[in-house]
């Protein structure tokens, strides 16, 4: 660390003067040392000064606007519509997921029977049942991708779909809350 700070300083011209052995006294390097400790600290100072400002300022900017009272109440409708649109839109991910994990599932019991299935084929001692049994493999694989590209088509759509219907239901009802408000 301090030789870094000796490198620093060197490259902007600021390092203790070498003497005629090519060294710098020990009284340079406490001095060098000393003024790298006194810029780190005014550093350190300014940094804490200007937090203290930016936490008073966010202070009195909090403190002035709970203070309106109609501002209160403006955000506490905000956050009841969003806690009720987070309540309808809770469920909705939460089925999506389910699917997700279930084809995850279904996925890792598939994965276990092709496996089961390689491991026939590549220990069959005659060939052509080996073929026989690399076949059935290979076909079981197919079905078992487009199963799975299948699902996760449907999945995707049944996702895109909810989240559309969730936007209408939901402008719908801020519209009409618009139109009884005004």
């Amino acid at each position: 660390m301090l030789v870094l700070g000796f490198v620093r300083l060197r490259k902007r011209g600021t390092y203790p003067p070498l003497n005629k052995k090519g060294e710098t006294s020990m009284k340079d390097r406490e001095k060098s040392v000393s003024e790298m400790t006194d810029t780190a600290m005014k550093n350190y100072e300014q940094a804490v000064r200007t937090t203290l400002k930016l936490q008073e300022e966010a202070a009195r900017c909090w403190s002035s606007m709970l203070n309106q009272t109609t501002l209160v109440q403006d955000w506490q409708k905000r956050l009841d519509d969003f806690s009720g649109m987070t309540n309808k839109f809770v469920p909705l991910a939460q089925q999506r997921m389910e699917e997700v994990i279930s084809l995850m599932e279904k996925n890792s019991r598939t994965g276990a029977e092709l496996m089961k299935k390689a491991v026939d084929a590549a220990q069959t001692p005659v060939i052509s049942e080996s073929q026989a049994k690399w076949m059935e493999f290979w076909t079981s694989s197919m079905g078992a991708m487009r199963t799975n590209t299948e699902a996760f088509a449907e999945i995707g759509t049944k996702a895109v779909d909810s989240w559309i219907d969730f936007v209408r239901r939901n402008t719908d009802l801020n519209q009409v809350r618009g139109t009884k408000t005004a």
